[in-house]
């Protein structure tokens, strides 16, 4: 049995599919939008939709909720398994997306990078008040990693151990008026344990 030989963007076809593709990923961005007609024809037709942010500089895919009305038997599974956040990691996410937000507003130019102590010193007000310091530590070394390798919102610079760029991805996943009803409602939460 032959295969067809692949289509010349069957490289960003595969990287889309393991997450969000950024423009320092190459070749895999410029192959993307040079492609990016025949890329979202190919992945339209299993059901899935290419969110491409050219000026943000990453794209990623996106599977639409299935029509309430489509009966359960004809909706197509979902690539990925949604997970509830925890409230730390909810936490962590809004605190990030606020940054960016100030950051954006602000006439400074380039990328957001933050340090571990200061990713700590965001985080310290929200986690309850405890007396082991390594525990703090450990979980919100944990939080890092998890915003490095499963979301994508933080990149870890290279050759730096502490320094973070928050990736504009947060932005489309976490959008303006969502970051509103989180911070209200983490301010409801915080008020509740502070009485």
């Amino acid at each position: 049995m032959s295969l067809d030989s692949p289509p010349p963007y069957a490289s960003v076809v595969i990287k889309l599919l393991q997450g969000a593709v950024y423009s320092d990923d190459m070749p895999y961005w410029d192959l993307l939008q040079s492609y990016l007609t025949p890329v979202s024809e190919y992945f339209g037709k299993i059901g899935l939709q290419v969110q491409n942010y050219e000026t943000q500089g990453f794209a990623y895919l996106e599977q639409p909720d299935p029509d309430p009305e489509t009966p359960s038997g004809e909706r197509l599974p979902r690539l990925t398994v949604r997970h509830r956040l925890s409230f730390k990691a909810t936490v962590f996410y809004v605190l990030l997306r606020e940054q960016l937000r100030q950051f954006d507003a602000s006439d400074e130019v380039g990328r957001l990078v933050l340090s571990m102590e200061e990713i700590r010193d965001l985080l310290q007000p929200y986690f309850p008040e405890s007396n082991n310091e390594m525990k703090f530590r450990n979980d919100v070394k944990g939080l890092v990693r998890n915003a490095v390798r499963e979301t994508g919102f933080l990149k870890r610079l290279s050759g730096d151990e502490a320094n973070y760029e928050v990736r504009p991805i947060i932005k489309a996943k976490i959008d303006a008026d969502m970051l509103e009803r989180l911070k209200q409602k983490l301010e409801e939460i915080t008020q509740e344990e502070t009485t």
